[in-house]
């Protein structure tokens, strides 16, 4: 079921579609706050694919947000809105969401030529 509200203690992702492997893969970058909440300050990062993201019930064509909590990987659907939404906000994973669309933009517009 898709949620589309966005708390700030979710960050948004949309995962990118990749030549190889299932088509897509991601990396979920953690703050330390986050590592720790994991339970190893060292992870910097989690690394995620199509079928992961399938085996979370999601929907990988399509924006997700995640959080850590219990130490646990927890993941949502979100509508595009949504992911637009926070891209237009003052959040801290603004610009991130920013930037994402802009090379989704970009790469529409290369497929196009």
């Amino acid at each position: 079921m898709e949620d589309n509200t966005v708390g700030t203690e979710w960050k948004v992702e949309w995962a990118t579609r990749k030549p190889s492997s299932d088509g897509y893969l991601d990396n979920l970058v953690l703050t330390r706050e986050q590592a720790v909440e994991y339970g190893d300050e060292l992870v910097m990062s989690l690394r995620v694919n199509g079928e992961i993201l399938r085996a979370e019930g999601l929907d990988p064509d399509e924006p997700f947000a995640w959080k850590i909590e219990d130490g646990e990987l927890l993941t949502k659907q979100i509508s595009r809105q949504s992911f637009e939404q926070v891209a237009e906000s003052d959040r801290e994973d603004a610009f991130y969401a920013r930037r994402v669309l802009e090379h989704r933009a970009e790469r529409r517009l290369s497929d196009l030529r």
